[in-house]
C-alpha cells in the first residue's frame, strides 16, 4: 500500500513597498510526495489571489485516491507604505474647481482633487490623506495668486498644486494667433511669471509646504457646430506658455506635471463642448498625472502598522 501523501510548503512571503490595500501575490506551489496516485493539492487563499495588507496564513491540503489528507501552512505578509505628505492645497481656476463645458455645473465628484483624494486614499488608506479644493472659476493668475496667499497661510499644507492661466489667455489671446502684444506679453511674462510668483508664495505663506506641483495648460478641444459657448485658446497660444512654465517650473525647483501631451489626440474625448472646460475623462487624467507625479516625488516609509480596510 501507498504510503500517506506528504506536503511541504513553501518559505513564508513578504512582498514590500506595497501602495495599495491589496495586492495579487503568486508563490511557489506546496511539495507533495508519496500518496496514491492521483494526488490533488489545494491551497486558500490561491496562488495569484489579491492579498490584504498585513499577514494572511495560506493553508494547503494535499489528498490522495484513498481519501487521506497533509496538510501544511505559511504566511503571505503584504507591507504597505506611509506617505510623508498628507495635506494638499489644490489651486487654480475652474479646472480645478470642476466645471463643465457648459459653466453651470461645479461637477465636484469629478473634480481633479476629489478623484486625486480617491487615489491617495485607496493607495495610503487611514492615513488622513486630504486634498483641499480651492478652484476658483474665472480669475486670472493675479486672482489665483492672492488665493494662494490665503488658503496656504489659513491652511498650512505639505504640499500645493497648482495651475492656472486660462482666463489670461481666454481674454488676451482668444482662439487668434498670437501675434497681439497683450497677448504675447500674456505669453511669455503675465502667466508663468504669475505662476512663479504662486510657486514662492506657497513656500512663503507656510513653513510646512515641502513640495509645489505645476499643471500644465491642456490644449483646445473641438466645438461642435451650433455649441452656445466657444472658449478655445489658440493652440500656438498655449504650446509656448506650456514652454514658458516648464522653463519656470524648472528654474524655481518645483515639480512639473506635463498633462498636455496626455490630451494629445484625445481632445474629443477629454475636452467639453466649449472646447476649454473638462468631461470627467479628462479630469481623471489629471488627477492620475498629478498622482503619478506626487508618488513619484514625495517620500514614503513601511508602515509600522498595517491599517487593513
Amino acid at each position: 500500500m501507498a504510503k500517506p501523501p506528504q506536503i511541504a510548503c513553501p518559505a513564508d512571503v513578504t512582498v514590500t513597498s506595497v501602495t495599495t490595500p491589496s495586492q495579487a501575490v503568486t508563490y511557489t506551489a506546496p511539495t507533495v510526495t508519496e500518496g496514491a496516485p492521483p494526488v490533488n493539492t489545494a491551497c486558500s487563499p490561491a496562488s495569484g489571489a489579491t492579498f490584504p495588507l498585513g499577514t494572511t496564513a495560506v493553508n494547503c491540503t494535499a489528498t490522495d485516491a484513498m481519501s487521506r489528507p497533509a496538510t501544511c501552512s505559511f504566511n503571505v505578509t503584504l507591507k504597505g507604505m506611509s506617505i510623508g505628505a498628507k495635506k494638499y492645497d489644490a489651486i487654480g481656476d475652474s479646472i480645478t474647481l470642476g466645471e463643465n463645458g457648459e459653466r453651470t455645473l461645479v461637477d465636484t465628484p469629478n473634480a481633479y482633487p476629489t478623484k486625486l483624494q480617491f487615489s491617495l486614499e485607496e493607495s495610503y488608506p487611514g492615513q488622513g490623506v486630504a486634498v483641499l479644493n480651492h478652484g476658483d472659476g474665472g480669475k486670472r493668475i493675479d486672482v489665483i495668486l492672492a488665493n494662494v496667499r490665503k488658503f496656504v497661510a489659513a491652511d498650512n499644507p505639505d504640499v500645493v498644486l497648482l495651475e492656472g492661466g486660462y482666463n489670461d489667455l481666454f481674454n488676451d489671446c482668444g482662439n487668434r494667433p498670437p501675434t497681439s502684444a497683450v497677448c504675447r506679453e500674456t505669453i511669455n511674462n503675465g502667466v508663468p511669471i504669475g505662476l512663479r510668483d504662486c510657486i514662492r508664495k506657497s513656500r512663503e505663506a507656510s513653513r510646512n509646504v515641502k513640495f509645489v506641483f505645476v499643471m500644465t495648460l491642456t490644449p483646445p478641444g473641438p466645438v461642435p457646430p451650433g455649441a452656445p459657448d466657444d472658449r478655445r485658446i489658440s493652440s500656438d497660444a498655449i504650446t509656448q506658455t506650456n514652454n514658458r512654465i516648464k522653463q519656470i517650473v524648472a528654474a524655481e525647483g518645483a515639480v512639473l506635471v506635463d498633462v498636455y501631451p496626455l490630451f494629445l489626440g484625445h481632445e474629443a474625448e477629454y475636452t467639453d463642448t466649449d472646447g476649454l472646460h473638462l468631461r470627467p475623462a479628462g479630469y481623471q487624467v489629471i488627477a492620475d498625472a498629478f498622482f503619478a507625479a506626487i508618488q513619484k516625488t514625495v517620500p514614503q516609509t513601511p508602515l509600522l502598522r498595517f491599517g487593513i480596510r
